[in-house]
């Protein structure tokens, strides 16, 4: 396992830098062309800009990062427009579903976006720093964070709960773990992902949990392609796919790579995973591996790639998030 410092994963440390507003500029107004080939650029920030997140809801979307940044789109991500900063913390993680938007960041900010589309900040009851959060059609979100922190909303973020874990039962150990991502569902069942290699899973809204999974390594990112269908991933390379569900887990095909990958995001046959000098993708769910080496991957970072269906389904936009407030497009 890493140190806990470098362990906390890009969007941990690189935070730290989310001082004063953001400044961002439209694609337009760039000298710089689009990439050509697998990769084209679609929005571009200053270089002290870092994106942390991004999520879809149909043809709209949100990107959140430093100083309360926060982007959108309305035409699946081939335009973004930059929005008025919710605060001066950064945002680390961004949900959106039928029930509307909700960000979370530093020292436990939670910000809720209404469906008229004014954002309001709710009290989350916890100082530690959110990393991540999603939600379902009915209204259940869960957030999760530094130190064990998982928070739980049954009202779509306009108030929350946090959720207790026996930790050294769990761990054997006193550490509290960093908890990186979560993903919920709409039949109420929710995983959690963090160190240690751990998954954990509540079939009942988060009120009893379950440990699928438990190893040495880290995991930072995780998505479901369909209910029984998922991907995880995270430190040295480490990818793993579940075929029922998330109940049992297996490494995927050879991964070229042992860099600390990030984010997840699959469509069913094409899984993509991002992370620092690293952009992963698989043709063939995840039996085979390729490295997309274009423009800047193998130097920069990249946090969170997210897609969303397009020309009545019949294919998907796909962005990826990260340093210098970038947003790239990944082409089919």
């Amino acid at each position: 396992m890493l140190g806990r410092i470098e362990l906390s994963r890009v969007k941990q440390f690189i935070a730290g830098v989310g001082l004063g507003l953001s400044v961002c500029v439209s694609v337009s107004a760039l000298a710089e062309d689009s990439e050509a080939g697998v990769l084209t650029l679609r929005y571009q920030g200053i270089p002290h800009d870092a994106l942390y997140d991004v999520c879809f809801q149909g043809q709209k979307g949100l990107a959140v990062g430093v100083a309360g940044t926060v982007l959108s789109t309305a035409d699946a991500g081939l335009s973004w427009q930059p929005g008025t900063p919710l605060s001066d913390k950064a945002l680390l993680g961004v949900s959106c579903s039928g029930k509307g938007a909700i960000a979370v960041g530093q020292e436990g900010t939670i910000q809720v976006q209404s469906a008229s589309g004014e954002w309001q900040m709710v009290s989350s009851g916890s100082e530690q720093r959110l990393l991540s959060v999603d939600s379902n059609n009915q209204g259940l979100a869960v957030a999760v964070g530094g130190f064990g922190a998982v928070l739980r909303s049954v009202d779509a973020g306009a108030s929350w709960e946090p959720i207790s874990f026996d930790w050294e039962a769990i761990l054997n150990d006193f550490l509290e773990p960093h908890i990186y991502d979560v993903a919920v569902f709409d039949d109420n069942t929710i995983m959690v992902i963090g160190e240690f290699e751990l998954i954990l899973l509540s079939a009942d809204g988060g009120d009893s949990w379950e440990v699928v999974n438990k190893a040495d390594s880290s995991l930072a990112g995780i998505y479901f392609s369909d209910r029984q269908t998922g991907y995880v991933a995270g430190q040295d390379g480490k990818v793993l796919k579940t075929v029922d569900g998330g109940l049992t887990w297996q490494s995927t095909g050879e991964v070229p790579t042992r860099e600390n990958l990030l984010d997840v995001w699959s469509s069913g046959q094409d899984v993509l995973i991002t992370g620092i000098r690293t952009l992963l993708r698989s043709r063939d769910a995840g039996v085979s591996w390729e490295s997309v080496t274009e423009g800047d991957i193998s130097v920069k970072w990249y946090q969170s790639v997210k897609g969303t269906s397009v020309d009545g389904g019949a294919s998907n936009n796909i962005v990826m998030v990260g340093h210098s407030g970038r947003i790239i497009q990944i082409n089919n």
